[in-house]
């Protein structure tokens, strides 16, 4: 606590919590103590003083062990310049950077254990001079090992330790027939071999289209999905790419999305420049709570819609942020969506759930009724880790729920009522 400057015409104001008042007026003096009484400036700096000796006295074992330590180094470093050798000085110095769990919290008397500051004279003079009242240094080790659990230390990994995927052989690249033709007309193919549900790796697309509500959904096509000769398109892999390049047709619920590579969008950007049936879109996850969003595809597109702006519709916007592993919502209602998709608890008030992950079995459903019969929280956890790539996620809004927990009243009250475009 500092006051710089504190002069003629200048007023003090003392905020403590309830702690600190308590501790306070257990000071002050019991000739000064009146029924009522407020306290005072005097009172505030005797406590003040108080706990600054407080500290001292707490923290005076560690600086003697500081100074055993200087001595014992100092004693080994004369003895090493009188030709002692360097023996002296290595055990001298060098200091062990663990030590058993017998040695931390065993209960013993021995002079290792527990050693008497007697055994070092040159040190007992000093400190009894003093009259501090310190006659073992064995509470020191065990605050110094508290002292190392919360001092954060950089872990340097070295190469040969990373976890990285196993080694698999690429994809390789092909153009379909299916999106020239999407492309062309507008329209998809009657018959699709190489176009299918973004869902696919997830194995949600059969629960999506078994209702009308949420279907259309998002489509991708084959090169986007298959990232290696092992990959068929099924199962979350860490090859899994990341959703940045989209394709759209139509508008409102006839609109068609379909997810391309980053080699598609390369080679077929020439051909998108020139078409007045797609529009190509640039989308990416919201992943921090400050980044704007793209989920309505209007961030830039190629080209420009000739029927006037176009975004994309709600359940496209929600399952590509599904997918894409965005971890923020864009609206108390798209948060309220999500809920009743996945059949949370948040979505279906006073029913009895999973206590694990809020899941809400099919029988026991309050609110809106959803597709899934099984719980897709293990499903999404796994996808969302794999995007994240070892960053965590739980103090997230995606995080959040996925861990049963609803979003509090504070955070729902920052959110707009419905997406604005530019949450």
């Amino acid at each position: 606590m500092r006051m710089r400057r504190l002069g003629k015409g200048h007023s003090v104001m003392f905020f403590a919590p309830g702690e600190v008042d308590r501790r306070i007026h257990g000071l002050i003096p019991s000739n000064e103590t009146a029924s009522g009484s407020r306290i005072r400036v005097l009172d505030i700096v005797r406590w003040a003083i108080h706990e600054t000796c407080e500290d001292i006295f707490r923290h005076l074992p560690h600086w003697v062990l500081q100074g055993l330590d200087h001595h014992k180094r100092f004693a080994a470093y004369k003895e090493c310049t009188l030709g002692g050798g360097l023996q002296s000085l290595k055990s001298a110095w060098l200091q062990s950077e663990s030590r058993k769990l017998e040695e931390m919290y065993w209960i013993a008397s021995s002079a290792k254990m527990s050693p008497e500051i007697d055994c070092f004279p040159f040190l007992s003079e000093r400190i009894k001079r003093l009259g501090l009242g310190i006659t073992k240094l064995r509470h020191v080790r065990m605050a110094e090992e508290q002292e190392r659990e919360v001092n954060h230390e950089v872990e340097l990994e070295h190469f040969s330790e990373r976890h990285r995927p196993p080694k698999v052989k690429p994809a390789t690249h092909k153009i379909r027939n299916e999106i020239l033709e999407f492309i062309e007309t507008g329209n998809l193919p009657q018959s699709l071999t190489h176009i299918s549900p973004l869902l696919v790796p997830m194995n949600m697309a059969r629960a999506l289209d078994s209702t009308t509500e949420w279907s259309p959904s998002p489509l991708a096509t084959a090169d986007f999905i298959t990232t290696t000769l092992d990959s068929v398109g099924f199962g979350l892999t860490q090859y899994l790419r990341p959703v940045n390049w989209i394709l759209s047709s139509g508008s409102g619920k006839d609109s068609i999305v379909v997810v391309i590579s980053p080699y598609e969008a390369n080679e077929l950007l020439p051909i998108i420049r020139k078409s007045d049936k797609v529009r190509l879109h640039i989308y990416a996850p919201r992943v921090k709570s400050s980044m704007r969003s793209f989920s309505d595809l209007t961030f830039y597109s190629i080209p420009d819609s000739p029927d006037g702006p176009w975004s994309a519709p709600a359940h496209i916007r929600m399952e590509l942020n599904l997918f894409a592993g965005q971890l923020y919502f864009d609206s108390r209602t798209e948060y309220k969506k999500v809920c009743e998709l996945l059949a949370l608890t948040m979505a279906h008030p006073g029913a009895k759930y999973n206590e694990i992950d809020g899941f809400v079995p099919p029988a026991d459903r309050t609110g809106k009724d959803s597709p899934f019969t099984r719980s897709k929280i293990p499903i999404l956890k796994k996808l969302i880790e794999l995007r994240q790539k070892g960053f965590g996620y739980h103090r997230t809004h995606m995080g959040q729920i996925l861990d049963g927990s609803p979003l509090s009243v504070e955070t729902l009250s920052k959110m707009p009522e419905t997406f604005t475009g530019t949450a």
